[in-house]
């Protein structure tokens, strides 16, 4: 009961408008792209300028998550912190930024 109590209070947290750190990736390659290796940079814009999705990689657990809301492109090249509202898999993005 306690751990499902946690898991509950946590996504209640993330869909109220947490912020989590990972890196963008895209949809054609996912977790795998979810680092900050030049490869994986360059992997992710490539598939992206292709017409596939970006996507959110989060450096916690290695979820990948879909993406609504700020345009995230511009931020390919580094790992981000990014706010926004969770919805099963998708993220309504709010901020993103560089992250420290």
């Amino acid at each position: 009961m306690r751990k499902l109590s946690a898991v509950l209070l946590f996504a209640t947290a993330l869909a109220s408008g947490a912020s989590m750190t990972g890196f963008i990736s895209d949809s054609s390659c996912g977790a795998s792209n979810g680092n900050g290796s030049a490869a994986s940079r360059e992997c992710a814009k490539n598939c992206i300028n292709n017409g596939a999705a970006p996507v959110f990689v989060s450096e916690k657990d290695q979820k990948v998550y879909k993406l609504a809301g700020k345009e995230v492109k511009a931020h390919l090249d580094y790992k981000v912190r990014i706010t926004g509202e969770v919805n099963g898999d998708t993220i309504t993005v709010t901020e993103i930024k560089k992250a420290d």
